[in-house]
């Protein structure tokens, strides 16, 4: 099945977007069971002047026991700065431009039921960073902010037990994940990266789901600001401008409710909690950033379960975001 999609998004980063994503859906010969696989590419520009370019893919294959998946993106990317730390001010805001261009791919094997482990491997490399002559940036003084190349190579283990992978109503989805980038790999920036994303699906009764998500990312060394924890975003605690607070580690969580509406009209509510830090002990229950929010998804293709959302969401600290994407947050 060829899905081509004009596409239009919204998000805090980058406003209006407008282009294209072409994906062919396909499942290979003799293998009825395996998850569709897709290869396609997304083209992107936004009415803050953003550029991206997206090729990628996602192959399952012999009935699930193996995955491929990756992506080659070329970013040409104005946004905003707001300082490290979970305590940044409003006033502190400026703005860079940068050019990157990321590979990354991950390949998995089933060595148990819902069970893969596989090796994987990323390179971002940003140049050409323009930043506000006054700014935080401009001094050199915050790592990656004269530009960076980084190749990391770890491990992934995952638990897929979703009866879909798409929008599911019952299973856990769980990630491990690691990246360390050597000089002898080709960084010139050392440092590692850890994370856990933990999912669970609840099917309570008919067509509703509640997604319950927990996250924890943290590095080792000192990431460039690019690569560190970035709090907010189009999955993980709408509502805040992705990046807006930024440090080494992380953690947060999410609850959406899913109900069905009318037709192929999906409700959707949500609540997230979360916050970025330098230190786990630094951490406390008074600082945490909150998000709410609620939206509605419209099925596209109903045996495959894929829908266009558009969600509006609220930080507590006055932060807001409306999104329109194709798929679910989590």
């Amino acid at each position: 099945m060829v899905l081509p999609l004009p596409l239009i998004t919204y998000s805090p980063e980058t406003s209006f977007g407008f282009g294209f994503s072409g994906q062919y859906l396909f499942r290979f010969a003799n293998d009825s069971v395996s998850n569709l696989s897709t290869v396609g590419t997304t083209f992107l520009y936004t009415l803050e002047k953003q550029i991206i370019v997206n090729p990628n893919w996602d192959f399952y294959f012999h009935q699930n026991k193996w995955r491929v998946n990756g992506a080659f993106v070329y970013q040409k990317f104005p946004e905003n700065f707001w300082g490290i730390g979970n305590d940044t001010k409003e006033e502190s805001e400026e703005n860079f431009t940068a050019q990157y261009i990321v590979f990354r791919n991950r390949a998995t094997r089933q060595v148990a039921k819902n069970l893969h482990l596989g090796l994987q491997y990323r390179f971002e490399y940003a140049f050409n960073l323009k930043t506000d002559t006054s700014g935080q940036l401009a001094n050199g003084s915050i790592p990656g902010s004269e530009g960076y190349r980084a190749s990391g190579a770890g491990v992934a283990a995952i638990y897929d037990s979703r009866d879909n992978s798409m929008f599911p109503f019952k299973g856990w989805f769980v990630v491990f994940s690691n990246h360390f980038y050597p000089r002898w790999l080709g960084s010139n920036i050392e440092f590692a990266n850890f994370k856990i994303d933990a999912r669970r699906y609840f099917n309570p009764f008919k067509s509703n789901v509640i997604a319950v998500q927990a996250l924890l990312s943290f590095h080792a060394d000192e990431p460039p600001f690019k690569m560190q924890a970035l709090l907010g975003g189009v999955e993980t605690m709408r509502g805040y401008y992705m990046g807006r607070y930024r440090d080494k580690h992380w953690m947060a969580a999410q609850v959406e409710w899913r109900f069905p509406i009318w037709w192929r009209f999906i409700g959707a509510g949500f609540y997230g909690v979360g916050d970025v830090t330098h230190d786990f002990h630094d951490l406390s229950w008074s600082g945490l950033k909150h998000s709410i929010g609620g939206g509605v998804r419209f099925t596209l293709d109903a045996k495959e379960r894929i829908n266009v959302r558009f969600d509006a969401a609220f930080g507590f600290d006055g932060s807001r975001g409306f999104y329109f994407q194709i798929g679910e947050a989590f």
